[in-house]
């Protein structure tokens, strides 16, 4: 022991280490707070923005890959296959043959023809509304048109080779009109277009 204190000499008794520990202050609580706050109201508009334009382009692709597999199954099947814009419901009993055409339809059917005038089960439905969230939130809208001289039904037809059945371009709005206009328009919304080339292209 007296050799352990020799060794030290005189810094024997000396603390090293501070106990002492310092926390917040109320001031700066409320300062860090405030800026906190600040940034958070500065990045919800944007945010918004982005959940909404994400909804967009979740819906976009939900029509998109509809119209692609009625393509598909039109070259597998080499027949007629037709992607429906309806407003039936999709757990309709026989929607492929019960459903009636809609030009700004909210389901989509996708149905392939079997025998004269008639089709077979349909090969896929989906409700518009999957993923959208709340009923009450704002909804979105849907509307085809065509090209001249075609006039759009809420059917676009393929044939055995992948291209539209008559020959004309297609195209399919997807907007939210309860969130203002679209940006081609001179809004803020970004509205999607999906178009339909005669050879098929997507």
């Amino acid at each position: 022991m007296a050799e352990q204190r020799d060794v030290l000499g005189p810094e024997e008794g000396r603390i090293v280490l501070s106990i002492a520990q310092r926390g917040f202050t109320i001031v700066e609580l409320l300062v860090g707070l405030t800026v906190l706050a600040v940034l958070i109201a500065l990045g919800a508009p944007a945010m918004g923005s982005y959940l909404q334009s994400s909804k967009m382009q979740s819906v976009a692709a939900s029509y998109a890959a509809g119209l692609q597999l009625a393509r598909a199954e039109a070259i597998r099947r080499n027949t007629r296959a037709e992607f429906v814009l309806t407003d039936t419901a999709t757990s309709t009993a026989d929607i492929a043959n019960a459903l009636a055409p809609a030009v700004s339809g909210r389901n989509w059917v996708v149905r392939a023809a079997s025998g004269p005038g008639g089709f077979a089960s349909a090969v896929e439905a989906k409700a518009g509304a999957e993923g959208e969230g709340s009923a009450g939130g704002m909804a979105i809208a849907v509307a085809g048109s065509a090209s001249a001289p075609a006039v759009f039904d809420g059917r676009i037809a393929f044939n055995g080779f992948g291209a539209t059945a008559d020959g004309a371009r297609y195209a399919i709005e997807i907007t939210r009109p309860g969130a203002g206009t679209c940006v081609h328009l001179g809004g803020t919304v970004r509205c999607r277009r999906i178009q339909v080339s005669p050879g098929g292209g997507i």
